[in-house]
């Protein structure tokens, strides 16, 4: 059965402008809207309930408010969340900060992503006013709302096991984003099994970036463009250690036979590079899906017990790394 995302790649537009021609929305030109439409009817896409219920009076809107750096990250939520509310009848709206959700009377609940999941004041605020919320990749600050994630800190310390099982012992690591909780639970476990291998970390090794790929050039750079450079880095996501793999191709430092690379993720970019990157794999689509079930069934059921879901993780190896040169 095709979905929206098979309709926006056979007309040729992004998955947003699919939903907006669907909703019904009039801030789309004449000509995307006959595309949409033709590509809909070729591919016989059938609208569902939730689409019905969007152009009803009683229409109900849930709101994802993501504000991250990184563009797959962002990608890959909002196609989650999108392919999430179809069959329980809702209309997705994203936005950054709850200023954008502030008129709304029909909002029946919000997915909070990080850093907004474990900002204490948008917590607060969505409980006075009575919302429902689902916290993705949030930590044990609060009570408030349903949980999801993964054990960030667990799934780090197993990737520098993994380089540390390779023979690396001079490992950089580069920082997220100090403004998110994730950031610090990534760096701590590298810090646990660095600690547990009796290895001493270079604080020189351990640059700060924002999850962004601009900030993990700029951070490889300083790693790389020295006479003594690690044999492996671990960014704290896959767009920073894409970013790590280019500037190591413009020093002319060959991956894997001189350095290993490894990211956080599994990002669709973490696949389409060379070499394709070895990382931790959280499926974020899959997690966004699983919060609006969540939120689905708190909505329906808004006295049962606060849900806090652990999802796995995996090291997938792939080319960008190996032993350490001798």
């Amino acid at each position: 059965m095709p979905t929206i995302i098979d309709v926006a790649k056979e007309a040729g537009v992004s998955f947003k402008t699919v939903s907006r021609v669907l909703n019904g929305e009039s801030r789309v030109r004449s000509e995307t809207k006959d595309k949409v439409l033709a590509a809909a009817k070729a591919l016989d896409y059938r609208v569902n309930t939730a689409a019905r219920t969007l152009r009803s009076k009683s229409a109900k809107r849930l709101a994802l408010l993501i504000d991250n750096p990184s563009g797959s990250y962002v990608e890959a939520t909002q196609i989650g969340a999108m392919l999430a509310v179809q069959p329980v009848g809702f209309q997705l709206f994203t936005g950054t900060s709850l200023l954008e959700i502030e008129g709304f009377d029909d909002l029946v609940g919000v997915i909070l992503s990080p850093p907004l999941s474990n900002n204490l004041d948008v917590l607060a605020q969505l409980e006075h006013r009575k919302i429902p919320f689902v916290r993705i990749g949030a930590e044990k600050i609060s009570e408030a709302g349903d949980r999801i994630g993964i054990d960030d800190r667990a799934a780090a310390k197993d990737m520098t096991n993994y380089l540390l099982g390779l023979g690396h012992r001079d490992i950089g690591f580069i920082k997220g984003d100090p403004d998110y909780d994730v950031s610090r639970r990534r760096f701590d476990g590298f810090m646990d099994a660095m600690s547990d291998a009796n290895i001493f970390v270079n604080e020189d090794w351990c640059p700060i970036g924002s999850f962004s790929y601009e900030s993990g050039l700029r951070c490889a750079e300083a790693l790389l463009d020295k006479k003594t450079r690690p044999s492996a880095i671990f960014a704290s996501n896959d767009e920073m250690a894409s970013a790590a793999l280019a500037t190591a191709y413009k020093l002319n430092i060959r991956v894997p036979d001189s350095l290993s690379v490894v990211g956080f993720d599994d990002a669709p970019i973490s696949r389409a590079i060379y070499p394709r990157l070895t990382t931790v794999q959280q499926s974020t689509q899959d997690m966004v899906g699983e919060a609006v079930r969540i939120l689905a069934e708190r909505i329906s059921r808004k006295d049962g017990p606060l849900a806090n879901v652990t999802l796995s993780h995996k090291i997938l190896e792939r080319e960008s790394s190996t032993r350490p040169p001798q």
